[in-house]
């Protein structure tokens, strides 16, 4: 029999009802498997993982404490309070080492991805490349792993065969999720819809797009580079958040500047070679026309964006799984201390969903406040007579003098200290969950060379003094007993070393950021969920600007005003950061009229765009900040109102065109 009948009749076995029927039951019972031994085997491995003392027993044993001689139940210590949250927490690190939630995932991924496959009739044909992949990558990784083709400056072995393998099986790996991916888009577009075809029209686009085809294989191969481009030798838990960093934001730009090249050209393209005329001579209405569009642009970012976020989420759990700095392995401490300063950070801080508290300002009441507007508004009714005492200037004025207060507050002069007060923690204390103090010191020009000394004080605990550089965020760990009954922290900062009597040269200033409070209440996992949804909600209004803008524009302008609105987009929050400290005006109130047009046109672009800028989930996942249900509701609303906007307007404009007029050439 010749190779081509062999093949032929292979194609025909992969197509059948019964070999899909077969194929997905094994995959199943394959996933079933993995998933059962897995948890089997990590069960003996979390038992050298464990704290030697157990919360139940010793110093964590919750058993009442004696009472008195009068019947009365007597106060239990707070310093063992204290020993006991502080175990529960570092119990709550170690256990995650038995934790299988991310094989799960992993494992119900690739069922997924497989299942697709199988049923979009190439289960033989994956089968096949997945075998020739792994002659090629399991020897490289395996029996050549120490053999190495680069030395770097140092002489150092810096490229092994090891490393070309790991390339070369993800890129195997992510082409064949994208390919499968999109077949699998294309037989869901596959109805007898007119969108639904003009949809399908554009999925076949994005492959024959010499454009948008430079990005698909950027992406691919920048992804599969990425694991290979981190330090073994630095902190796990900065490799982590690098690879987020990139991961996550370095593909979403290549995403989404993707998503404008397809939506601009597929639009201006079909109109400049006139196959425009086919599709609306169907006919087919200018608002399915633009939808069509919109939705073949949309489940394009949507695949590349799945597969990408899969990919990440699954290396960055591998990482997790890594030994972290004075490890002996994952989640097994090497030191005398039960968790490694690496892995508790990690675990606590990034690898999380934290929220953040900002300090009461309790400073003024109702009556004071408007006391002092009304003297304010005095002041300035005596330097502008034509000055009208409306509303708007009281709530103005009202807004000002908050600010100074805040101001005032959280500023502390030389040798002098200031109380703060956390409130609504009663969540935190009944999570025990760890707490971290973020706090950024500013003072002056914030010379990097200076360092200052602050001392904490924090009840239950000894005073802390730090020193701090000027105009960088550090960090401070506090035990979640801290909190009171009432769910509220107070501490005293000190501008300078209490235990020395040394004082800082000058005034320290926290800005409104500067000095916040973070506690774990959620799952990375579930945050890393809400913040892919949000990326495609912004690729997704990306998607439908490029279409609106070839609506009606040739494809170099409607690139140009594209990408124009998406960089100031992106950088309105940036924007609007700098306008503060960008005055028009020198310090002698000479005017310099050149900054007045800057600011002019700077002020409107980052009033448009905030809604957009603001919205930074990849930041908040890095920092292991909590992206909530609201500010997903949030998004949602804010990006399908604009999107909505922009496909009226389309729609509109398309009616408007004479499309398929025939021109007699």
């Amino acid at each position: 029999m010749k190779p081509l009948e062999v093949l032929a009749r292979l194609d025909r076995l992969q197509q059948a009802r019964t070999f899909k029927i077969v194929a997905s039951a094994v995959l199943v019972a394959l996933a079933l498997s993995v998933l059962i031994i897995y948890a089997v085997s990590i069960q003996s491995r979390a038992q050298e993982s464990r704290l030697i003392i157990d919360p139940g027993t010793g110093l964590g044993a919750t058993a009442p404490a004696a009472p008195t001689a009068d019947g009365e139940p007597a106060e239990e210590d707070p310093a063992l309070i204290a020993a006991r949250k502080t175990l529960g927490v570092l119990n709550q690190i170690t256990g995650r080492s038995s934790d299988w939630t991310a094989m799960a995932v992993g494992v119900g991924v690739a069922l997924a991805v497989s299942l697709t496959v199988v049923w979009i009739g190439l289960g033989l044909t994956y089968l096949g490349l997945g075998l020739i992949t792994g002659l090629v990558v399991l020897p490289l990784m395996t029996v050549f792993r120490s053999y190495y083709i680069y030395r770097n400056a140092n002489g150092d072995p810096s490229l092994y065969l090891r490393d070309i393998g790991a390339f070369i099986g993800a890129v195997v790996v992510l082409t064949a999720s994208f390919v499968g991916l999109m077949q699998a888009l294309k037989l869901a577009l596959s109805g007898p819809w007119s969108v639904a075809a003009i949809a399908r029209n554009v999925v076949n686009e994005a492959v024959r797009m010499r454009v948008s085809l430079v990005f698909i294989i950027m992406l691919i191969f920048g992804l599969a580079a990425l694991p290979g481009l981190l330090d073994a030798g630095t902190p796990l838990r900065y490799r982590v958040q690098a690879f987020l960093q990139y991961g996550t934001g370095g593909t979403f730009w290549v995403i989404a500047i993707m998503t404008l090249f397809l939506s601009v050209g597929s639009v201006a393209f079909e109109q400049r070679d006139r196959v425009i005329w086919q599709t609306m001579t169907k006919p087919v209405s200018p608002w399915q026309y633009v939808l069509g569009k919109w939705v073949g642009v949309a489940g394009v970012a949507a695949v590349l964006l799945a597969v990408s976020s899969s990919g990440v989420f699954l290396f960055t759990e591998y990482l997790r799984l890594q030994p972290a700095q004075g490890e002996i392995r994952a989640y097994l401490s090497g030191t005398d201390a039960p968790v490694t300063e690496d892995r508790f950070i990690l675990e606590s801080q990034v690898l999380t969903a934290r929220r953040v508290v900002r300090p009461s300002i309790d400073i003024i009441d109702a009556t004071g406040l408007e006391t002092l507007v009304t003297e304010r508004f005095a002041s300035a009714l005596q330097a502008d007579g034509t000055l009208k005492d409306t509303a708007a200037v009281r709530q103005r004025l009202r807004y000002e003098i908050l600010q100074e207060l805040r101001q005032q507050h959280l500023t502390i002069e030389s040798g002098r200290d200031e109380r703060y007060i956390f409130t609504g923690l009663t969540d935190a204390a009944s999570r025990a969950s760890s707490l971290t103090l973020r706090y950024k010191v500013d003072s002056g020009g914030n010379d990097p060379r200076t360092f200052y000394k602050l001392t904490f004080y924090i009840p239950g605990t000894m005073p802390t003094v730090e020193e701090v550089p000027l105009g960088q965020a550090m960090k401070l760990d506090i035990s979640p007993s801290v909190i009171d009954e009432n769910g509220q922290l107070t501490m005293v900062i000190a501008n300078g070393d209490a235990g020395t009597d040394e004082v800082n040269p000058a005034s320290i200033t926290f800005p409104p950021d500067g000095l916040e409070l973070y506690y774990g209440v959620g799952s990375y996992r579930a945050n890393f969920l809400r913040v892919v949804f949000i990326l495609w909600l912004k690729l997704g209004f990306l998607a439908m600007l490029g279409i609106v803008a070839a609506t009606f524009l040739a494809f170099p302008v409607a690139s140009l005003v594209a990408f124009g609105v998406f960089l100031m987009a992106e950088s309105a929050a940036f924007l609007s950061e700098s306008l503060q400290y960008y005055d028009a005006a020198e310090q002698d109130g000479t005017v310099i009229y050149w900054r007045v047009v800057v600011r002019l046109v700077a002020l409107p672009v980052s009033y448009i765009f905030r809604f957009y800028s603001n919205l930074k989930p990849t930041r908040e996942l890095i920092e292991g900040k909590l992206v909530g249900w609201s500010t997903l509701g949030g998004a949602v609303f804010t990006l399908g109102l604009l999107t909505a906007i922009l496909y009226l307007a389309g729609s509109l404009i398309f009616r408007k065109r004479e499309l398929a007029t025939y021109s007699g050439q």
